[in-house]
């Protein structure tokens, strides 16, 4: 806990800077993100399910170099929502619930929703190098309250995201470049990018890939790879903002 105590500290000192609102914004981001990196050491397990986020849809996605659940959302709020602990894993024959993402120390947005627009859906991509059983039945739980806090404005920052290249096979994985674009005035650490392959209105293919810093107003090329099965007929891509101001 020496490196989470030593980054809160310095997150912390950073907030008590004055100054324009552009250092006041840098320590907000800086703050948001220790506090992230510090939830993350401990288990989730979301037992409270929100009562404005509505889980649509759940599906389990099989190929030769693991597994991936999607989780179709809607936010049934008319304010966006951000930073909700999200539990997925499969059901046992008895109802008996095994958690995929509940360990300590797991990456943060594998067990959080970055964010979601009011009265918006998207889908969010949780994958797994363990090759889950062929019929096994997905579930997904969405907690009723953010991890951490942070300033939200009405519109979430806008992010533009586009396939830049058609999917490729290689050692059993299919791999495509993304195109994401920071269309706002907010810089993005960690950006979440999801992509998801049909065939026929069902989702045959599903991976996601983190970008580790996406300045305002600017482009970066992606390398994401896909679990499926079959190869998809057309992809679908999100990007969910993770710095709102």
């Amino acid at each position: 806990m020496a490196r989470s105590a030593s980054f809160l500290v310095i997150a912390l000192a950073l907030t008590m800077l004055t100054g324009c609102d552009s250092t006041q914004q840098e320590a907000a981001r800086a703050r948001l993100k220790a506090e992230r990196f510090i939830d993350s050491a401990s288990a989730t397990v979301v037992r409270r399910r929100s009562a404005d986020v509505r889980v649509v849809a759940v599906k389990l996605v099989g190929g030769s170099t693991g597994s991936a659940i999607t989780v179709r959302l809607r936010n049934l709020a008319t304010r966006p929502l951000h930073d909700l602990p999200i539990s997925v894993g499969i059901l046992g024959a008895r109802g008996d619930r095994s958690y995929l993402n509940a360990a300590p120390n797991t990456f943060y947005f594998e067990t959080h929703l970055a964010s979601i627009a009011a009265q918006g859906s998207v889908t969010w991509v949780f994958t797994t190098d363990r090759k889950l059983p062929v019929g096994a039945t997905p579930f997904a739980v969405v907690g009723a309250r953010s991890s951490v806090p942070a300033t939200v404005e009405h519109l979430l920052p806008q992010i533009d995201v586009a396939t830049a290249s058609s999917p490729t096979s290689a050692n059993g994985a299919r791999r495509l470049l993304v195109k994401v674009t920071n269309a706002s005035a907010v810089p993005q650490y960690q950006l979440q990018i999801y992509a998801l392959g049909l065939d026929r209105g069902r989702y045959v293919a599903a991976g996601g890939a983190t970008l580790s810093h996406l300045g305002t107003e600017s482009s970066e090329t992606v390398p994401l790879s896909l679990v499926g099965a079959r190869r998809p007929a057309s992809i679908e891509l999100e990007a969910l903002p993770t710095m709102f101001q």
